[in-house]
């Protein structure tokens, strides 16, 4: 076999020393995760950035681009974002240098961010509104009432409308009931039956019947955890009559008396809005609601019309009047008569109703003879 030259070997390592630091060397962590990678992209390019922007939308713009692909993984997408950072870095020191052409530039690019900051911020707003309205459609609402203590719950308040994890927690609690009655079913057949295995060897030992015994040697080894698992159904069972045996809270009830005289208190005002002429849903659903169909078909066409009338939120004029006369309770009965004054202000008051239509004779009669 032929020898190579030494002065070839040389040759060979010179070229090897040349290339192996061009070869691409393919890291075993993220780049996200190299130091060559973080350093310079936090210390030089983000901070430059945020340096040289000297107006404050494009500080701003900078930031949201970098929070929004600070989740990137792919390193070519990543790179191309890098570059067009470094372009901005560049237009950013090259305006603060004083190139006018750049600062008229970044003037315009600055207005438009702001313009763009106000309609993100007119949105916020609007999402945060119809978040809040939808929240406040679905809201829990306190009244006063109670759910009763049970078996599966303690003393609660009857929330309008009931919150889910509230129901969740009543119906798990029910079937788990059921199942451990029936564990508990099971578990004491076994007991017996176990029971009954050993009575049985015992009785052909006595016999004098050659076996091997298997549970009348340590019964109680068997038995043992059966009446563990029963114990610990006794103690759930016991804890869900404490439940129902529980004592009411104060502070509870004392919120519950709250609750009542704040929806007494808004009931009463919705009714003085009203008969201020207001008018609410159940103002209209009042209104639209008729006599039971076995009273309604015996009713004539004028009486139709007086219950529609008198289902009215109105306690003055004429509906006050019809109201009287079918009988019904004004909720202010004095209303109605302050409509023509007080009376003792009525003959002052017929006195310049006299002079008025005395004044109105006198300038017809002046028209009519000019």
């Amino acid at each position: 076999m032929e020898q190579v030259p030494p002065s070839s070997l040389v040759h060979r390592e010179s070229i090897a020393r040349l290339l192996t630091p061009l070869r691409r060397i393919r890291p075993t962590v993220a780049y996200y995760k190299l130091a060559a990678h973080r350093i310079p992209t936090l210390w030089t390019l983000y901070r430059g950035l945020l340096r040289h922007a000297d107006r404050e939308n494009l500080k701003w713009r900078v930031r949201t681009l970098f929070e929004a692909k600070r989740h990137t993984i792919q390193a070519h997408i990543a790179k191309t974002h890098l570059e067009r950072m470094y372009q901005w870095f560049d237009v950013f020191v090259r305006a603060k240098q004083g190139d006018t052409y750049l600062q008229a530039v970044l003037d315009r690019y600055d207005r438009m961010i702001a313009s763009k900051r106000e309609r993100r911020e007119f949105g916020r707003l609007v999402r945060e509104a119809l978040e809040e309205q939808a929240r406040l459609g679905t809201r829990t609402i306190f009244k006063g009432s109670f759910i009763r203590p049970t078996l599966y719950n303690k003393l609660l308040p009857r929330l309008v409308p009931q919150p889910v994890h509230v129901s969740c927690m009543i119906s798990k609690r029910r079937l788990r009931r059921d199942r451990r009655y029936e564990q508990s079913v099971q578990l004491t057949e076994w007991i017996k039956d176990l029971e009954m295995e050993c009575g049985f060897e015992r009785h052909l030992r006595r016999t004098g019947e050659h076996f091997q015994p298997v549970f009348s040697n340590d019964l109680n080894a068997w038995v043992q955890p059966l009446r563990d698992k029963l114990r610990i159904i006794q103690k759930a069972t016991e804890n869900c009559y404490d439940r129902l045996y529980s004592d009411y809270p104060p502070s509870l009830l004392l919120r519950g008396l709250r609750a009542r005289r704040q929806k007494i208190g808004y009931t009463t005002r919705v009714y003085t809005r009203e008969r201020a002429g207001e008018v609410f849903p159940s103002t209209l659903a009042r209104m639209r609601q008729g006599p039971p169909a076995s009273v309604l078909a015996k009713m004539t066409l004028k009486e139709r019309g007086t219950d529609r009338i008198v289902r009215g939120p109105s306690e003055a004029g004429y509906t006050a009047t019809v109201k009287m006369k079918t009988g019904r309770r004004l909720k202010d009965g004095e209303s109605w008569r302050m409509e023509d004054g007080k009376e003792e202000e009525w003959e002052r008051l017929e006195g310049l109703e006299k002079q008025v239509r005395e004044e109105n004779v006198r300038r017809r009669s002046k028209n009519r003879n000019g």
